[in-house]
This record gives C-alpha cells, structure tokens and sequence, in this order.
C-alpha cells in the first residue's frame, strides 16, 4: 500500500450542486484521498457518480457501503461501518470507529480507521464527543496498538477545524478525516487548499515519535 496522506475528504452524505465538478477541482489541486459515502444512493447511482470521474483520479477514491463497485472501477479501496463484516476486496481495507471501546478491542487488520467524533461535529448536530483527547493520547502512548506487525493508521473524525490540526498530531493522530469543514465552506476549494498544505504538520510530528 501506498503512503498514506494526513488529509482525507468525505463526500456530502447527499448529492450537492456541482459536487462532480467541484471533487475533480480538488483532485487537481492535489486531493490524494476521497471517501464516496452516499448512504441512501443506489449501486446504480454511485455509479454514475463515478462515471463522471476522469478515469486518473478513480485510484483516488474509497467507497462505502458498495463493495461491488471495486470490480467495475480501479478505486483504492473500501471502507466499513462499525458493525459492518469485513469484505475481501483489492485496495486498502478500513472501518469506521465510533466508540473508545471499539478502538481499544480492535483486533482486525486494517489499513486505517476513522475515529470519532473528536469535536463537536460540523456536519452533524448534537453529534459530539464521548472521550476526551488526553485518554486518546494515553492510548495511543500506550502502544496498544502495536500489537499489530502494521498497526493501521487512525484518522480524526468530527468537527475537525484548521486550528486543532496541531493538537490532533500532538494526540498521536496520523490525519484528519474532513467534511463538514469543506464542503459547508463559502469557498470550499481554498478552505480544501488550506488544509493541504498543513499536512506537514502530522509529517513532522511522526518524526518526532519515530
């Protein structure tokens, strides 16, 4: 598996005017990782979503809740609910982490997850965290999930604004897992751009655990 990059996009849980056009601007702007989750689309949808991306970005690109969709288009891989049965598919392999106890009991081998909510969620009202950042820190410092010959990467979920980027690689955090953030924006290419370029700052800070 490739590098992972710190910054990862969700998409809007619903369709959004101009949502192609604007997905296919943040992939020339540098965007290496879009997550497609439409929970009330159709596989028939979700396919003519991707029918309107240019075929070079399609590696780009992690689907929800349609496994079948690897087999029709190159994508990057697929991602799980929490309770969702781990498929046998080709590409990077993740999960959706709500819980502090589904962190700590993880046992699958995962590429990464997504965990959260870390902050009061953007997207999401009353939607708010359940743990507090410092026993986060704790467990990651704790090494528990060293247990693995590749502990996957775990991503921030929820309320993920600019400023907590530097407290959530403090944490021990390998990225952050965006949507609200970008796409409730007034302009959500530069909000997008923005975070791109913090992405040095989980770099560093992977350093400085190394």
């Amino acid at each position: 598996m490739n590098e992972l990059p710190s910054i990862i996009l969700i998409s809007p849980p619903t369709k959004k005017a101009g949502e192609i056009e604007l997905l296919i601007k943040f992939f020339e702007t540098g965007l290496q990782r879009f997550h497609l989750r439409k929970p009330d689309s159709s596989e028939e949808e979700l396919n003519e979503y991707l029918n309107q991306i240019p075929q070079q970005y399609l590696s780009r690109i992690v689907v929800h809740r349609a496994p079948q969709l690897l087999n029709k288009f190159p994508l990057a891989g697929y991602h799980h609910t929490s309770t969702e049965s781990i498929c046998d598919v080709q590409g990077t392999c993740s999960r959706s982490l709500h819980k502090f106890s589904e962190l700590k009991n993880l046992n699958e081998n995962l590429d990464y997850v997504f965990f959260g909510p870390v902050y009061h969620s953007i997207s999401k009202k009353g939607y708010s965290p359940k743990i507090s950042l410092n026993e986060i820190f704790a467990f990651f410092k704790s090494g528990r999930l060293n247990k693995f010959d590749n502990p996957p990467k775990v991503f921030a979920l929820g309320g993920i604004r600019k400023k907590k980027i530097k407290r959530l690689s403090e944490v021990g955090f390998d990225g952050v897992a965006l949507l609200g953030c970008i796409w409730g924006s007034r302009d959500p290419l530069k909000a997008l751009n923005e975070f791109l370029q913090m992405d040095i700052t989980f770099m560093l800070n992977k350093r400085d655990r190394a």
